[in-house]
């Protein structure tokens, strides 16, 4: 006859045999109404996913990189300085190219060396005059700052350019033409400088409407100098500057001629653009 000892031995293992039993059942029956386990993603669907994440913050920001801020504060100081300096000397100055000159002085200090020798930086402060001018277009219809901010944001990539010996120097007509021109024109420029497709539809509605230029001669007759672009005439030697007719080109030659002349100098004195071979087979 089996001793008191061992017959709880016994008593306490099926209990437990039987307890594990259960929870085996519970746990089988939970899992049949359980979604399968989600997927591991692999490094491409990792790459996508982040992809994903970046393309919805350009378009959020319009090309704007808010993740370098922390390494680019010393742009904001200056894009808050260089703005208000316009701001001023164009409610003193009607002519832009000096109100953006004026600017220019007032940021010429040492604190912003390091904006005016930094490609990099100088690049952020123009995605930031980009995506704030796309921005006054789209949420709060303000055309006529958006108008400014073009001006800015191509002050500094052709500013860029000249740095890069690309151009010779900032050139006037260019910036005129985004100040005082039409909204094709100045959709079409922020549109070709953002990686989104948030200005296609705007495109759309305005790119109809009739291409401006701006006459360069001061005195120009025509109210706000401005003409449809095709009908104008450029200096045969600059070809960067444009007039509305060939009296206008003629009466400002003298004024024209020296930075002309200083401008096709620079233009000379430029890295030559490497030729590139056409990889396809020569017509025989």
């Amino acid at each position: 006859m089996p001793s008191r000892k061992k017959a709880m031995g016994k008593a306490k293992k099926a209990a437990k045999e039987e307890a594990a039993a259960a929870t085996q059942a519970k746990a089988g029956t939970n899992n049949d109404h359980q979604s399968p386990p989600r997927p591991t993603l692999t490094s491409r669907g990792v790459d996508d996913v982040l992809r994903g994440i970046e393309s919805m913050k350009l378009c959020t920001t319009h090309g704007f990189r808010l993740e370098l801020l922390p390494t680019m504060r010393i742009c904001g100081v200056f894009i808050d300085a260089f703005t208000e300096a316009y701001r001023i000397s164009l409610q003193m100055e009607s002519n832009v190219i000096t109100a953006l000159n004026a600017a220019s002085a007032v940021c010429n200090k040492p604190m912003f060396g390091p904006v005016w020798t930094d490609v990099a930086k100088m690049e952020y402060v123009k995605a930031y005059y980009v995506t704030k001018g796309v921005k006054y277009i789209l949420d709060e219809g303000r055309d006529d700052m958006a108008h400014n901010f073009a001006v800015f944001a191509n002050y500094f990539e052709q500013t860029i350019g000249v740095a890069n010996k690309t151009q010779p120097e900032v050139i006037p007509a260019k910036l005129a033409e985004l100040l005082n021109g039409d909204m094709n024109t100045l959709v079409k420029y922020f549109r070709q400088h953002i990686p989104c497709n948030c200005l296609d539809e705007k495109y759309k509605e305005v790119k109809s409407i009739t291409k401006l230029g701006f006459c360069c001669y001061s005195e120009c007759p025509i109210p706000n100098r401005t003409v449809e672009r095709k009908k104008m005439l450029y200096c045969t030697q600059c070809r960067e500057t444009n007039y509305c007719s060939r009296e206008c080109q003629v009466a400002h030659w003298p004024e024209h001629k020296d930075g002309c002349l200083k401008y096709m100098e620079k233009k000379a004195n430029l890295p030559k653009s490497p030729v590139r071979k056409s990889s396809s087979p020569k017509a025989q």
